[in-house]
């Protein structure tokens, strides 16, 4: 029968290696997200739109970038669906984790991946400033809300903290079991 110490010692160094992923994957799609943005300003200085793509809806824009555009801007939009899947994935570690902290920041960085590939794929199909600062913006969002993940001293939320003073106490140490 195993003891209530080796049971805690395993939870805590589960969650430790949860946490090494996640900052793992923080790190990675920090990575990401910085090679993105400098692929935009490539794009943005030396590619030209195709003028066929004018008018197109984000989706159909979407394609028409993969499909025909210039190898840059094939590169650039490829990257950025490989950022959603990555964003995602981080969010999804980071439920796993039931940490609340690193949950907000994760989700707050899918979402600004998210406005990121909407604007890009609003750019190929009208060219507008607006979009372009709207990639801009929403990857800095997302570069604050991973970094912070990576940063971040404690990976736990206050919840996780209460639970783990609860196993530490074991069944009739707690407090309420207390004269």
């Amino acid at each position: 029968m195993p003891s209530h110490r080796s049971t805690v010692t395993t939870a805590t160094a589960d969650r430790r290696d949860r946490s090494g992923s996640l900052r793992r994957a923080a790190y990675a799609t920090v990575l990401l997200v910085h090679l993105q943005y400098g692929l935009g300003m490539w794009v943005n200085l030396f590619a030209t739109i195709p003028k066929s793509d004018q008018g197109k809806s984000a989706f159909a824009a979407f394609g028409a970038a993969v499909a025909h555009g210039p190898v840059g801007l094939t590169l650039h939009a490829l990257l950025g669906t490989l950022l959603l899947l990555a964003a995602l994935g981080l969010l999804v570690q980071a439920i796993l984790l039931r940490a609340a902290a690193p949950i907000v920041a994760s989700a707050i960085g899918f979402l600004a991946i998210i406005g990121a590939w909407v604007n890009g794929a609003m750019f190929v199909g009208n060219s507008a400033n607006g979009a372009s600062m709207g990639m801009a913006v929403s990857a800095g969002v997302a570069l604050l809300c991973y970094v912070t993940i990576l940063f971040a001293r404690r990976l736990a939320g206050p919840l996780d903290q209460a639970r783990r003073n609860q196993m530490d106490a074991g069944p009739g140490n707690s407090t309420a079991d207390r004269p």
